[in-house]
């Protein structure tokens, strides 16, 4: 069971520095090697992913990542998480689920889900959140 924890710890870790927008956690959490797969962007490199992160992520003034759920067996971890984030002109909201494998405390890989019509309607040129 501990091993059930120590996983969770980096899952809970991993999602308080995507809150606080702290990118050397973010990495750091992240194997070398690791991959991710976003909703409606597919397969995603480490260098990637961390690209992605930090042109949308850290551009946001603000950011909440409330974890509502966490669950985990074996090296996954499932986490869904209720977002938010706000821009100068927008606000985005989502509902996310996260399955993080784990392995000597580092996020091997990452499969991320989430509302792809919220993705739309709060990056769309011209358009708001509400």
């Amino acid at each position: 069971m501990a091993d059930l924890e120590a996983n969770k710890t980096v899952a809970r870790r991993y999602m308080q520095a995507v809150e606080q927008g702290d990118i050397e956690t973010i990495e750091a959490l992240q194997h070398p090697d690791c991959r991710w797969w976003i909703l409606g962007h597919g397969d995603m490199s480490r260098a990637d992913f961390i690209a992605s992160v930090r042109g949308g992520l850290l551009s946001a003034q603000r950011r909440t990542a409330e974890i509502v759920g966490i669950t985990a067996e074996g090296d996954r971890v499932a986490v869904e998480v209720r977002g938010e984030m706000v821009f100068p002109d927008r606000v985005y909201r989502n509902e996310y689920h996260n399955l993080l494998m784990i392995r000597d405390g580092q996020i091997v890989s990452g499969k991320e889900y989430m509302d792809t019509r919220a993705v739309a309607e709060a990056f769309s040129a011209g358009q708001q959140a509400p």
